[in-house]
């Protein structure tokens, strides 16, 4: 369980990010490590380095990369109401990218219970084809 308390230290990803920032290892405008290979240096889970990804998006320290699906530091100069439009359209990626997913797994449930219908017309005419 200790073991998987340290894989899930979003918070320490999110302090390590801030730190490198403030270090001035990434520039504004800087892409920062997939979350894959950020959290094999860290040691950590993907799923840290994605939560903390999104926790300094909320609060302005990054932005999306709508071009390249990465992300990037954010400039601080920036007009609030840019970096307030930049937040929105990611809130927006990300649920767009929650709605593909779930259409997804309405498709795929609609091709089980197909598959499932034409198992049952096949039994059912061979039963029939057996009557006669």
């Amino acid at each position: 369980m200790e073991r998987m308390r340290r894989l899930l230290r979003t918070d320490d990803v999110v302090a390590k990010v801030r730190q490198d920032i403030a270090d001035g290892v990434y520039q504004p405008g800087d892409e920062l490590p997939k979350p894959a290979r950020l959290a094999a240096e860290l040691g950590v889970l993907d799923r840290a380095v994605e939560s903390a990804y999104r926790q300094l998006t909320e609060v302005g320290a990054v932005v999306a990369n709508l071009s390249t699906g990465g992300m990037v530091v954010a400039d601080p100069t920036l007009d609030p109401t840019v970096r307030d439009l930049l937040r929105a359209v990611a809130a927006m990626q990300q649920q767009l990218d929650r709605l593909e997913r779930r259409v997804e797994e309405l498709n795929d449930r609609v091709d089980t219970v197909s598959h499932s219908v034409r198992e049952a017309r096949i039994e059912a005419d061979r039963r029939v084809d057996r009557r006669y």
